[in-house]
Parts: C-alpha cells; structure tokens; sequence
C-alpha cells in the first residue's frame, strides 16, 4: 500500500503560538463557507510546568487566509449580545480542546475539556441558539470522564489498574456529584462527529498501563494508548467505549494510538491516527480507512511530511474537501511530547503553528 507522505504540498503557516503560549487546532473543527471564508477553531496553552494559562475561540479567514476577526471564549454569568460565552462553569475552570458541531435542529454545540484544581477533569456539552452563548446544563455531571477526575473512584481505578496514570494528583469525590462508571472513561485527545441519520459517534484514545512484567523494553510513558469507539443518540449518553485499534506484534513496542480523526467521505472513511513513538516523544500522522468505523486498515507508517526540527504533527477533527483536493490544518510543534526542544530547532523558529498542507481527494483515497 502506497503512502501518501510525498504527495502533500506544505502552505505557508496560517497561525502561530503567542505570549509563550502554544498554538493547536487538534481536535479542531474547521469550517469552509460558501464564500471561500474559513473559520477555525483552536486553543491557546501553555506547556510551561506551573503555568496554567489557556483559552480557546476561533478565528474568521478570509478566502486567502487573511485574519478579519478573532474570537475568544470567556466564561460568562449570563447571556451577551455577542462573542463566545461559556455561561454554567466556575469562573476559575480552564477549558480547551474545544469540539463544534451544528446539529440537525438548528443548534450549535460544543464539547470541550475542563480542568479545576478541585480535581475537574471531565468532558462538557454546551449548547447554543444563537452561536454566541453555550451553555452547561449541570457541570456536576458531565457527558465522559478522563480518569484524573475526581468522580472516579480509588477502587475503580485500581480494578482498571490506571492508579499510576493519575498524574495530577487524585482528589477525594464529592459527596454532591455522582460518581463515574468505569464505562463512563476516556483520555482527553476526543473527536465527535454528527452521522446522517442525527447520531453520534466519538472516537477517543483510552489507557492501560503497561505491567510491570511486561516482557519488552520499559517505554518513558508507561502506558499504552489505544483508540476506542462510542455511538450515541443524543450525544450525551453514550455506549460503553469498544476497543478498535490497539497496537500489535507488527508495531514497533514503543508505538501508541494517540488520536483518531476522521473524514466522513462518500467512499469510506479516512482516519488519521496519533502515531506516536513514546521514546523519542515524536508525534506523526498514521493513516487508515474503514467502512464502519470499527474495522481498520492501517498503513503502519506516518504519512505526512514531518521537516527536520518539527517534533510533533497533529491532526484537526477532519480534512475539508475543496474541489479535488483535501485541505488538512495541521498543528505542528517544534518540541515532542516530553516537552524536549528539537536539537535542530533554529533560531527564531516558532515553537507552534497551525499549518496547511493539500494532497488530491482522488490520489488520498487510492492510497487508504
């Protein structure tokens, strides 16, 4: 099977990390207007040790990728007349990885990851009439669960065997909050997608640690991440998570599944995987296709060009077709998942970036 890596042609980078902050669209949704306008979604973080400053929003484009608005969320008491209000949440909570979708009545939703230092770490619905104000019904209980929150219990972690996974610092549950079932966890790299007939489907890494008999080589996560499958009717309660890509004996020992992000294309789907390489840190894009969205056909080895001094690349929530071409947003990093600068990084490089990057609709789908 053919590799699309040397097909891509590499745009000029759109967007850039700022103030110290890095820039991402992972998990992204991208959006492409009658008008050849764009907007895109992203968040702003930092992954400085201590520094918790983060914050999300969109950005409106012109054809030619020309900045006319920019739009940051802020948490808010009530509804305003415009902007992007998160209305339901602590005023102290830090939100990202923001994930829209236009629903079938008419609303616009959003799905994103709080963080409290009461020990919040839990996935939020928000809705919306009006594409301004997004509202929590009730953040004490929330649609899924990474398993730092505190509403997964000491028990139930340790039967996962996930207690070293905690790495935040487990805090105690509330007694005003219902506690979350097994089912109900996932690890924080989420895409949702609207099927045609108004359901739901989610795509999301989970973990399990790696024992400490395991005959291979000790990896610097000790874990293994691989990607999980729900459906749901109302995008709110969904199905126990089904297991469809876990590495095996023909992956190097040190590969995890980080993400899956998928194009919903007539023909089949177009999954981009998270294939990253624990001891190196380096995060590329491995690409696959299905017709259910459970059976996957891998191609095993990245797919898209990552340039010397570039440590990591991530996909958005999907590709956008334009004509004959797939239009791929990508976040790109010149650090690794440990937080280690690239030895070749440059002087005055940016350290993140949301780039663009094409590859023929037909030429992708030969390929996958």
């Amino acid at each position: 099977m053919e590799t699309p890596i040397g097909r891509w042609e590499i745009k000029p980078h759109i967007a850039f990390g700022e103030d110290g902050l890095f820039i991402q669209s992972f998990t992204n949704r991208i959006i492409h207007r009658p008008d050849g306008s764009w907007r895109i979604w992203y968040t702003l973080f930092s992954r400085t040790v201590g520094d918790k400053r983060c914050i999300f929003g969109y950005r409106d484009f012109s054809h030619d990728f020309k900045v006319r608005k920019d739009t940051r969320m802020k948490i808010a008491d009530r509804p305003e007349k415009d902007g992007l209000n998160i209305i339901g949440v602590p005023h102290h909570w830090r939100l990202v990885q923001p994930v829209h979708l236009d629903l079938p009545d008419g609303r616009e939703r959003l799905y994103f990851w709080a963080h409290g230092s009461e020990g919040i770490c839990r996935f939020l619905v928000a809705d919306s009439t009006d594409g301004s104000n997004f509202v929590v019904d009730d953040w004490r209980r929330p649609t899924l669960y990474h398993p730092n929150d505190r509403a997964i219990s000491r028990q139930a972690l340790k039967h996962k065997a996930l207690t070293a996974y905690c790495h935040a610092g487990h805090k105690d549950l509330d007694p005003n909050e219902p506690e979350a079932s097994e089912d109900m966890l996932m690890n924080d790299a989420t895409n949702v997608y609207v099927l045609p007939d108004g359901t739901f489907e989610l795509y999301s890494a989970d973990v399990v640690e790696l024992p400490a008999d395991a005959p291979e080589p000790r990896q610097k996560d000790d874990v293994i991440r691989f990607i999980q499958r729900r459906t749901s009717a109302d995008g709110i309660c969904w199905s126990p998570p089904r297991r469809i890509l876990f590495r095996d004996e023909k992956d190097p020992y040190d590969l995890q599944f980080y993400y899956l992000s998928v194009t919903h294309a007539p023909e089949k789907l177009v999954g981009i995987l998270g294939h990253y390489r624990s001891d190196p840190g380096t995060m590329d894009m491995e690409f696959c296709s299905s017709l259910d969205g459970i059976s996957w056909s891998r191609q095993r080895v990245p797919g898209f060009p990552r340039l010397k001094a570039v440590e990591s690349v991530y996909a958005p929530h999907s590709m956008i077709r334009v004509e004959d071409q797939y239009y791929l947003f990508y976040t790109g990093y010149n650090q690794n998942h440990h937080r280690v600068t690239s030895p070749d990084a440059y002087p005055g490089m940016p350290h993140s970036w949301i780039g663009l990057a094409v590859i023929p609709v037909r030429y992708l789908l030969q390929c996958v």
